[in-house]
């Protein structure tokens, strides 16, 4: 069970576990600090540790509640479901056009409410999972990650020869990814 402790103002949910070392998340989509920490720490040292990351707090805090005041949930389940068969939708005519022009083919695909990534792919299957969170993102957004997720069926990682690929099928791709950073 958490408590709730305050460190110099900042409201923080402090988990005792039986881990090694102490660590932090944002959590989105409310930008919540939680700080597990192993059962003996002393309270002086998860306030050290916690002043210690505050400019990194503060940043990424930040980052998170934009990127939700962006992107709002949708206000119920009905919303929610909505949204997902529009994008359905659209994934179901994007996605086989990008296949027949790319070469490259997943064994399927997956709408799933990802708050932390726009897609992933199991590149043992080779089947991609697209976040719900692509709804109200441009087609072009939304091909990027196709794109990119589709490349993975090939390149486990983000290293050279995937780059190489992504600048070979979509020129201009890190300006699509940028805009993704919001």
């Amino acid at each position: 069970m958490a408590e709730i402790i305050s460190i110099d103002g900042l409201r923080i949910e402090l988990s005792r576990k039986k881990i090694k070392r102490m660590n932090m998340r944002i959590k989105e989509p409310d930008g919540r600090v939680v700080i597990s920490a192993p059962y003996l720490t002393p309270d002086f040292e998860i306030v050290r540790f916690v002043r210690s990351k505050r400019s990194w707090i503060d940043r990424n805090v930040a980052r998170v509640r934009a990127r939700a005041a962006a992107h709002p949930e949708p206000q119920n389940n009905a919303e929610k479901e909505r949204l997902r068969a529009a994008l359905k939708a659209r994934i179901a005519v994007r996605l086989p056009a990008i296949e027949q022009q790319t070469g490259l083919h997943c064994s399927g695909w997956t709408v799933r409410d990802m708050h932390t990534r726009w897609g992933s792919c199991n590149t043992r299957t080779n089947h991609i999972n697209l976040s719900l969170m692509l709804a109200d993102r441009s087609d072009a957004e939304l091909d990027y990650v196709i794109v990119h997720e589709l490349v993975h069926t090939r390149v486990a990682n983000h290293g050279p020869e995937f780059q190489a690929y992504m600048d070979a099928l979509m020129p201009g791709w890190k300006n699509l990814r940028k805009s993704l950073k919001y």
